[in-house]
């Protein structure tokens, strides 16, 4: 832990971090609501808690944010160009271009019923709007006139469903009347009132310009002729329908039992289906999705299908709390969040994979990236060993013994000797090994020993990079050492005032390093078990702790959110970042040096190293200030003050700027060079001025040369173009107090001086 240079297993010296910015993130973009795609079918709008974000699928992207957190969005729907947002506590439908930023982005916004807007939709030429509201009212708006066209009156209940027909000046409504209602905007008349449904309509689709289906929570799609409004046909599903599209001669749908069916209507058939999901998962919702369908789940994720009913991507919209990072395979990273899956995230593209098998929230997971194996922990009492299968992983055993929650697990390091240990609330510390060993035999992995460890629940286990030690933390404020072969209890480390969250090896040094709900860290030497230092700095309960640069830094995270660097040896914190908004659960250490963190506002962020890149930038700015402060030297040498005193200004240099003013009011004419000089200013220029004028007027010295520019400006043709720039108030007002004192000063001068001249006057006439 000396000043001396170390040297990774490369061979490159490793060098101490001091700054790090965000290089990318992934945040959530849907808690659940709506979710609606443009009419080119690449962006989704997706309700996001009180907000509505625009994702772009391709890359998996929040590209856009609109809406006010104070006003929540009830529904929405838009094209592509255009976002419709209807909020609860306003009423008002706010017209977007979300292609836009900023200011821009908001096209208007009207109230167009006088309760809450529940169902909106626009037309295929984007040209009209509909509108149902809870006061069973329905009104068409003409989006480029701003005006309503029709109001339609006949419902009961709320506005659940709205849909033009895709080729003729119709609408259909339904709610909660359970009533599907056809209406002809040339006469602005009901032509049919459809009844059969015995349950709210979830889903219309056009199969031509006389014939539609419908779907509901009644289990059942009822095929219509829209002509005379007579029912044609019913067809049982068995499971509430939350959505149904049409993908090519089929119809696909999704409900209650998670899973998509594929109907072929002139059989009355189901001829395509999914295998049921390995844990329960419900539609929310299903929408075309370029040559397949696109479905949105209730826990959060929004899942794009091929015609074949085959997954191809799964967006995840929201991880809720994520507890745990570890590296994957190349390119990625594995995520344990506050549910029983697991997700695989791609780090380039931030896609997302979920391995499911755990019963209950996983709370803890490891991998072993040379052996191609994951480790995962539950509150379901299990550790469930997975292997790697290409870019995912395949279930291969499960570990069952312990009697609580399983909160962490640890694998060995070293190839030749392979084995798994894990942590629970039931006290105990576990080994667990494959046969002799050998990892081709890890679907026989049994149980070497178990060790009560603790008083208290255990929270935490890591081994030592050489495989012969492993240390636990508890609640019981203590960590303790323990033997990797046998289980023996080698130390004890007390010291820390409330529960241990974290403990870590050095890498480079026989320590450990511990981090506590009492907001410090600390490094023990395992020679003796003693606290060698401590890491003061933290507000809250560190709750995680990582070693960096070949140990000679720390990382830390917090219950506050932040993010602490600290340097080993000296205990200083280099850096601290700050980006998320709730408790930091998890950091991962990547081989670039970067960090990767996630938190409980679902924030998972990538930070990367800038040290290098901020000191050659330091560098250059250092030699370019040389370059111009030679230029400033040269320009006062040769006489070429206005220029000089232009680039003092931009080089933030006030000392030398008051010089060049003194040498130009030396001048014969340099008031005259003065003012000509501050008429080709900019308002930047003059505000920087002004601070200084504001430095120099504080000094008796240099009040002279201040007043004499500072009446220079006032007197410049530019005062009325700056006079009333709000910037510059301050620097005005820090003016007047030393203007007023220096005023008081001479006017007392003044008098003094007038004094003496009239005494020497009367003394001269005395003698005469």
């Amino acid at each position: 832990m000396g000043k001396s240079k170390v040297f990774d297993e490369s061979g490159s010296e490793v060098r101490m971090k001091k700054s790090f910015k965000i290089e990318k993130k992934l945040e959530p973009f849907y808690t659940g609501g709506m979710v609606v795609l443009n009419f080119s079918q690449d962006h989704a709008f997706c309700q996001c808690e009180n907000l509505v974000k625009v994702v772009e699928l391709a890359s998996g992207q929040a590209v856009r944010c609109f809406g006010e957190e104070e006003d929540a969005v009830i529904t929405i729907c838009g094209n592509d160009t255009l976002l419709f947002t209807a909020h609860r506590a306003s009423f008002l439908i706010k017209q977007w271009s979300w292609r836009s930023s900023g200011e821009d982005a908001l096209v208007r916004s009207f109230k167009a019923h006088p309760v809450p807007v529940t169902a909106m939709s626009l037309d295929p030429t984007s040209s009209l709007l509909s509108s149902g509201a809870t006061d069973s009212v329905i009104r068409v708006w003409d989006i480029e006139q701003n005006y309503c066209t029709h109001q339609f009156k006949g419902s009961r209940g709320v506005v659940t469903l709205l849909q033009f027909h895709p080729s003729k000046l119709q609408l259909f409504s339904s709610s909660d009347d359970l009533l599907i209602k056809l209406w002809d905007l040339e006469s602005s008349t009901l032509l049919h009132d459809f009844k059969g449904h015995v349950s709210p309509v979830t889903a219309l689709v056009f199969l031509d310009d006389s014939t539609f289906l419908s779907a509901g929570r009644d289990k059942v799609i009822s095929t219509w002729d829209g002509e005379s409004g007579k029912l044609k046909q019913t067809l049982p599903v068995f499971e509430v329908v939350e959505g149904m599209v049409k993908c090519g001669d089929l119809v696909v749908t999704a409900g209650e039992k998670g899973v998509l069916r594929a109907w072929d209507l002139s059989k009355n058939s189901c001829v395509l289906q999914q295998d049921p999901p390995a844990l329960k998962r419900e539609f929310v919702a299903l929408l075309p999705c370029d040559s397949g369908v696109m479905g949105v789940t209730f826990d959060q994720n929004i899942l794009i299908y091929d015609d074949k009913l085959q997954l191809q991507k799964n967006l995840v919209g929201y991880n809720d709390e994520i507890i745990d990072i570890k590296p994957a395979f190349e390119g990625h990273i594995v995520l344990a969040t506050n549910s029983e899956q697991i997700r695989i995230v791609n780090t380039d593209t931030l896609a997302a994979r979920v391995l499911s098998g755990h019963s209950e929230t996983v709370l803890s997971i490891d991998t072993s990236p040379a052996h191609g194996l994951l480790a995962s922990s539950s509150k379901d009492s299990t550790v469930r060993i997975w292997k790697q299968e290409g870019e995912g992983y395949e279930h291969v055993f499960t570990c069952t013994g312990h009697t609580g929650a399983v909160s962490g697990v640890a694998w060995s390091h070293l190839p030749e000797n392979i084995f798994l240990v894990s942590v629970s609330s039931d006290l105990t510390l576990k080994l667990w090994q494959p046969a002799k060993g050998n990892i081709a035999k890890i679907h026989k992995t049994k149980c070497v020993y178990t060790v009560k460890a603790h008083e208290k629940d255990i929270n935490c286990v890591s081994v030592a990079p050489n495989d012969k030690l492993i240390v636990t933390g508890s609640l019981d404020k203590t960590a303790k050492v323990w033997s990797g072969d046998k289980g023996d209890l080698l130390g004890v480390l007390r010291g820390h005032k409330r529960g241990i969250w974290s403990a870590r090896f050095s890498p480079a040094d026989q320590c450990v390093l511990t981090s506590s709900g009492d907001a410090v860290l600390k490094l023990w030497r395992l020679a003796d078990y003693s606290c060698i230092r401590t890491y003061e700095g933290h507000s809250a309960s560190v709750l995680n702790c990582q070693f960096t640069s070949a140990g000679r830094q720390l990382v830390s995270c917090c219950a506050d959110g932040l993010i602490k660097v600290w340097d080993t040896q000296s205990t200083e914190c280099v850096t601290t970042l700050d980006s998320h908004s709730d408790k930091c659960w998890a950091l991962h250490m990547t081989p670039e040096g970067g960090i990767v963190s996630g938190a409980a506002d679902s924030l998972l962020c990538f930070w990367k190293d800038v040290t290098v890149e901020e000191e050659e930038e330091e560098i250059r700015e250092e030699e370019e200030k040389g370059e111009q402060q030679q230029e400033l030297s040269n320009l006062v040498f040769q006489g070429r003050f206005a220029a000089a005193f232009a680039l003092s200004l931009s080089l933030n240099m006030p000392y030398k700027c008051l010089t060049v003013a003194q040498k130009i009011l030396e001048l014969s004419d340099g008031a005259a060079q003065l003012r000509d000089m501050l008429e080709n200013l900019a308002v930047d220029q003059i505000e920087t001025l002004l601070e200084y004028l504001a430095t120099w007027n504080t000094n008796s010295k240099h009040t002279i040369t201040a007043q004499t520019v500072l009446f220079a400006l006032l007197s410049s043709s530019q005062y009325h173009s700056f006079s009333g720039n709000p910037k510059l108030r301050v620097h005005w007002e820090a003016l007047i107090p030393y203007t007023e004192r220096h005023f008081e000063r001479f006017s007392k001068l003044q008098q003094q001086a007038t004094f003496i001249q009239y005494t020497w006057d009367r003394i001269k006439l005395s003698e005469v």
